[in-house]
């Protein structure tokens, strides 16, 4: 080891944040142009038009500084439409291991963590801070469930300050799948730093504010970052011959086993990435490096536009272009008004000495008075003509040419005209408005695209994390794409993707790969409106139609009480579908193994009802037998005797046989419902055929005590 590795060294053991604060300060200059774009543009956008020392001069003047916001509608019109058509997550099985079913308990859960956190707040503030300064971020993060426990969920949280987000300024991706590290920060008073961390992380606030932490630490503040980095491990990965692969650690893990190892074809290196988090004060760790978990930062960039010019790469929203055009509409107008304010107040044109002993000429072009006296005559005598007001300013009409020249500028740079935003133009069809408003769309379709691709990152952050997180038995909620909450059991002990037991299906996040796409277009509430109205065209159209769907038609309408209409425009259905319908639910595998339990119980019941019948009459032969070899008085007392057994049997046969019609209606009913439900009351079902079975299993038991019970014939 060299004696400059053996300093390095030593350094960071002295200093172990050494490093992160000379990465910090790099990426920190290389973002200095773009945040200061940033600020300038979003201030823009906030009304600060003018430059300072033009505005300064100006108001000293008295001339006015007029700012009008031309830009806002066109913000918020891509902002909005962003809100309207918002992208959703979407993940699919990649290898063998994974299923299906285990893909859409993924999409689920991360619907119900998108709800849980309200990350739409998230995906539209990054996205307005791309549209107004080029860039915006987002995060995913950990937190606990609720208050009164120790299992923890994953959430999506805004980040609302983007200048407080340090991205490592050479990731190539544009969702960032690629970074090395961010930092978020935060700028703590002394007071609040010293009341949080001051015992376990005291700071000199003398001797620290000077020197190399000078950029964290403060006289009166201190800088607290949220520091994500990557690590980074060699790992071989070995293909044998027979086509199979393993890592170091799983040979290993073999040879100890006594596992024979094939024949080895290629080795190669795999470099196994891991999400490491602390969080630092520049001096010291304010909580201890830990590992995050997955292999992705989990802060998402949102970007706007975006350009490399000799390797700098250089982020805008639109209203960078459009400044330029904006200022010059606020120069026009201020000058028009400033122009109109001084048409009144023409001067007066009069000869020297003609009012100099009249003071109300002083303000004659700003007020109105009823005499105006002057002079007639100067010391020498002379005739002096009578003052006279110049003719009043005109308004060049240069102005409103101007202004109209610069908002089609602005138009120009965002790509953006008056239709775009609602305005009526010359297009008269639809196909025509329609076409100018797409036209529009596309101009600006690239911050909606990029805000689909960070979602679709968060989607891989969530997949990968979700396994870490949810590492205990549990049960966890997820959410169908019409919103509808369900349940579903986790357990990464099983080892399949998903495992049937006792009619539950449960799930091992563990298991599988799976790939995150997006969708983007409207929420499954607009596409319902739509699927409702469209539905009413076709009824009007042809009033037919509404005994063929009418029942679909209602379920799509948002109304109280629309479901149970469609309920029964169902029962009124046309025979033919309803034997179609009624046909596809029985080919159901649950629904006919639920049928068919239940009429093999009934069956069952049947042969018992039969055998207790045969055990009658038996024991009706052997009363006779007993009266023909019996004295008439004994046998008499067994006849009557016997006679009351057989009422006692009989009504318990009458009450069998009714409780099995009883039963019968009611496992009649249960297969409607079995046929309604699709299968959902399968478990229901299975409880009531048990129940039926041990029911004739009783009466079984009871039959045969009476048989036992008969009374012997009398000693002779």
């Amino acid at each position: 080891m060299t004696n400059e590795a053996k300093e390095e060294k030593a350094e960071a053991e002295l200093d172990p944040l050494h490093e992160a604060r000379e990465r910090y300060t790099r990426w920190n200059d290389a973002w200095r142009e773009d945040r200061k774009r940033y600020i300038e543009d979003v201030k823009f956008a906030s009304g600060d038009h003018w430059p300072e020392t033009i505005r300064d001069e100006r108001e000293a003047d008295g001339r006015p500084v007029l700012v009008f916001d031309k830009l806002g509608q066109y913000i918020r019109q891509v902002v909005n439409d962003s809100r309207q058509a918002r992208p959703s997550i979407k993940i699919r099985p990649v290898d063998s291991q994974a299923d299906i079913e285990t893909a859409d308990i993924l999409q689920g859960l991360c619907r119900h963590i998108e709800e849980r956190s309200n990350a739409d707040t998230a995906y539209d503030t990054a996205l307005e801070c791309a549209v107004k300064g080029g860039f915006g971020f987002f995060r995913v993060m950990t937190e606990y469930a609720h208050d009164s426990t120790f299992e923890q969920e994953l959430a999506i949280k805004r980040i609302r300050n983007p200048l407080t987000v340090t991205y490592d300024p050479s990731c190539l991706e544009p969702d960032g799948a690629d970074s090395r590290g961010a930092y978020i920060v935060e700028d703590m008073d002394k007071e609040e730093y010293e009341s949080t961390y001051g015992e376990e992380c005291p700071i000199q606030w003398d001797s620290d504010s000077t020197g190399k932490y000078s950029d964290w630490i403060g006289a009166e503040k201190v800088r607290i970052a949220e520091y994500y980095y990557i690590e980074t491990t060699d790992q071989n990965l070995t293909l044998f011959v027979d086509g199979t692969t393993a890592t170091d650690e799983e040979i290993a893990q073999a040879t100890e086993a006594g596992i024979e190892i094939p024949e080895i074809k290629e080795t190669r290196n795999i470099p196994v990435k891991k999400v490491m988090w602390c969080k630092m004060n520049g001096k010291d760790y304010v909580e201890k490096p830990r590992e995050w978990g997955g292999k992705y930062i989990p802060v998402i960039p949102v970007w706007g536009n975006e350009e490399d010019i000799d390797g700098e790469v250089i982020h805008t929203g639109m209203v960078h272009a459009a400044k330029d055009p904006s200022r010059l509409y606020d120069y026009s107008r201020s000058a028009f008004a400033e122009r109109v304010a001084l048409t009144p107040k023409a001067p007066y044109v009069a000869a020297f000495g003609a009012v100099e002993d009249f003071p109300e000429w002083e303000d004659a072009n700003n007020k109105n008075y009823s005499v105006l006296r002057y002079n007639n005559v100067d010391d020498a005598g002379n005739q002096i003509p009578a003052p006279q007001r110049q003719q009043a300013f005109d308004v060049p009409a240069g102005f409103a040419q101007d202004m109209q020249i610069s908002e089609h500028d602005i138009q120009s740079a965002l790509g953006m005209y008056a239709a775009s935003v609602g305005q009526p133009s010359n297009e008269k069809s639809g196909k025509a408005i329609m076409a100018r408003e797409r036209s529009g769309d596309m101009a600006t379709f690239h911050y909606h695209d990029n805000l689909a691709r960070a979602i679709r990152q968060c989607g891989r952050i969530l997949v990968g994390k979700a396994p870490m997180v949810y590492d205990t038995a549990r049960t966890v909620r997820i959410l169908g794409l019409d919103g509808t909450a369900d349940m579903v059991q986790l357990n990464p002990n099983i080892q399949k993707a998903s495992l049937k037991v006792g009619g539950k299906t449960i799930h091992n996040l563990n298991i599988g790969k799976y790939d995150v796409t997006v969708s983007t277009g409207p929420s499954y509430t607009t596409r319902r409106q739509e699927a409702a109205e469209s539905m009413m065209q076709m009824v009007q159209g042809n009033p037919a139609m509404m005994q063929i769907m009418g029942d679909l038609m209602v379920k799509n309408m948002d109304w109280p009480g629309a479901d149970e209409m469609a309920a029964r425009l169902k029962l009124l259905l046309p025979p033919q579908i309803q034997q179609a319908e009624q046909k596809d639910t029985e080919q159901s595998p649950e629904v006919q193994q639920v049928i068919g339990q239940a009429q093999q119980a009934i069956q069952q019941r049947d042969q018992q009802l039969q055998q207790a019948q045969q055990m009658m009459q038996q024991m009706q032969a052997k009363l006779q037998e007993l009266m023909q070899g019996q004295q008439a008085q004994d046998v008499e007392k067994q006849i009557i005797k016997a006679s009351d057994e057989l009422d006692t049997v009989r009504a318990g046969i009458e009450k069998a046989s009714m409780q099995l019609d009883f039963d019968k209606k009611a496992l009649a009913y249960e297969k409607k419902i079995a046929l309604l439900e699709l299968g959902k009351k399968a478990d229901e079902m299975n409880l009531a055929a048990n129940d039926m079975n041990n029911a004739a299993s009783e009466m079984m038991d009871a039959a045969e005590g009476m048989v036992n019970g008969a009374p012997q014939a009398p000693d002779m």
